[in-house]
């Protein structure tokens, strides 16, 4: 006899906090991407100055060589901020609440513990 098929719904909670967590994803990713692009740009610079000074050298030539990784994490980079923007405008916004701290007879102690 066959199982039937599970079947999945999600809640507006769940909806939201898979936003949220793509979101972050993509917040993480794009940090990455542009420390790694700094990275690149950096070697370019030093390339192009120690170029005035050395010429024509193997290892400049090889730091000047990421002229088309540095574009692709550039296209990568604004990809991943527009999803971010596009995430934005869907999620609601929420408010922080702040709740006040408890005051009485035992606010500084957790309920339940006895010490013995």
């Amino acid at each position: 006899m066959p199982l039937a098929p599970l079947s999945i719904t999600l809640s507006d909670g769940q909806k939201l906090e898979a936003l949220k967590r793509m979101r972050k994803h993509y917040q993480d990713a794009i940090e990455k991407i542009t420390t790694e692009l700094t990275d690149v740009l950096t070697a370019q610079a030093e390339a192009e100055f120690l170029a005035a000074y050395l010429g024509e050298q193997p290892e400049i030539k090889e730091l000047r060589s990421g002229a088309a990784k540095a574009e692709e994490l550039e296209k990568r980079r604004q990809y991943l901020a527009r999803l971010i923007e596009r995430l934005e405008s869907v999620i609601p916004a929420t408010t922080e609440v702040h709740a006040p701290a408890p005051t009485g007879a035992g606010a500084g102690k957790p309920s339940g513990i006895r010490k013995f």
